[in-house]
């Protein structure tokens, strides 16, 4: 079993059951105005930790694997209301993450799921389009045995 993948499919899965979400999507960057609120979990990138290698371990042994999927948030509505809308987006979607239990277990005892941070692009001088991209690290053991 993959747990990459597996971890992907469950941010989907969340998503979706989120309240008040039309479309939850994986890898898909365009999503119209009549599909929103949405949240489209894009599956990023991720890293090996090291320390085995420096440990003197070979490429075969287990290892802690570090993936920073991105989840994006977006929704439709007035300018006035849209950055309250997504930081309640953000809230429930945080919290549905960090209190998942089938997530907690594809991470493992040696694992965890953080909250990392957002970025929307609200600002002076950007578009007003209600857009936020959340942003989680998951740390997972790798066994090569086990893909």
């Amino acid at each position: 079993m993959d747990k990459r993948e597996a971890i992907l499919v469950r941010l989907v899965e969340i998503a979706g059951a989120l309240p008040g979400i039309k479309t939850a999507v994986r890898n898909q960057d365009e999503i119209s105005e009549r599909a929103r609120p949405a949240i489209a979990v894009f599956d990023a990138d991720e890293t090996a930790d090291e320390r085995a290698n420096e440990q003197g371990y070979g490429g075969r042994a287990p290892n802690i694997i570090d993936m920073s999927p991105e989840a994006l948030i977006l929704i439709g509505g007035t300018p006035e209301r849209v950055g309250t809308a997504l930081n309640e987006m953000r809230a429930a979607f945080v919290k549905a993450v960090l209190t998942d239990t089938p997530l907690a277990t594809l991470t493992g005892t040696n694992g965890r799921v953080r909250y990392v941070g957002c970025s929307t692009h609200l600002g002076h001088g950007r578009s007003m389009e209600g857009s936020m991209g959340v942003h989680f690290a998951f740390s997972y053991v790798l066994r090569p045995e086990q893909l």
